[in-house]
């Protein structure tokens, strides 16, 4: 079998830690301690303290890099 094709819809390019979280089923305080370890691919914050975000794009690229 060859030229396997894969579509992959992102609904959203950035969803806040909250939202990763609740799709995921992943505890939310986990989610921050993979954020901390860099498991979880966020955008650069623009101020210390912002609110976080998932970068979707990014986390579904290392997914496929990774898989």
């Amino acid at each position: 079998m060859t030229g396997v094709t894969i579509n992959m819809n992102v609904a959203a390019p950035y969803i806040s830690l909250k939202e990763y979280s609740r799709i995921t089923g992943i505890p939310f305080e986990t989610c921050r301690l993979m954020v901390r370890d860099g498991r979880i691919i966020i955008r650069p914050k623009e101020l210390t303290g912002g609110k976080v975000e998932v970068n979707m794009v990014a986390m579904l690229k290392d997914a496929i890099a990774n898989s």
